[in-house]
């Protein structure tokens, strides 16, 4: 799918504001609401949407302290640690890796004790290395037509 100037701004503004209206939309972009809605519809169809979020506030959830926890699995652990990091709900984000770790976690806590629990748990299927998100330089960067 040909990704236009025009279509570039729209996922501009989807990104700043999912629930944006359609005519207003339909303004900033300088096109017809239907225009627009068939735009996005493409878009979602060729997967270039691939749905909306809330962006949710973690530490108003209870779960203030962010961490990444890099992690070297054990020899024959790994389908038993892939299935307890996806039945795990604190741990947001995982990736697999190149290089000396396997995996990378992403994952919110409530404290200290919270974490000291989850690390233990963890550390059964291999090495960690736990580091404490102190702030973020770049957070849910706006990709725009300059990608």
């Amino acid at each position: 799918m040909n990704i236009d100037k025009v279509n570039w701004l729209i996922l501009e503004q989807l990104q700043l504001n999912a629930r944006v209206p359609l005519t207003e939309l339909s303004k900033k972009v300088g096109l017809s609401s239907p225009s627009v809605a068939e735009r996005i519809q493409k878009m979602e169809d060729a997967g270039i949407i691939n749905g909306y979020k809330a962006d949710i506030n973690m530490e108003g959830i209870g779960y203030p302290m962010g961490i990444f926890i890099s992690v070297k699995i054990r020899f024959g652990q790994v389908e038993k640690f892939h299935e307890l990091v996806k039945k795990t709900p604190e741990i947001i984000e995982c990736y697999k890796l190149t290089g000396n770790d396997c995996l990378l976690l992403k994952a919110n806590v409530r404290n200290t004790k919270h974490l000291e629990t989850m690390n233990a748990m963890l550390s059964h299927y291999g090495e960690l290395t736990t580091s404490l998100i102190l702030s973020s330089i770049v957070d849910g960067r706006i990709y725009n037509s300059e990608f």
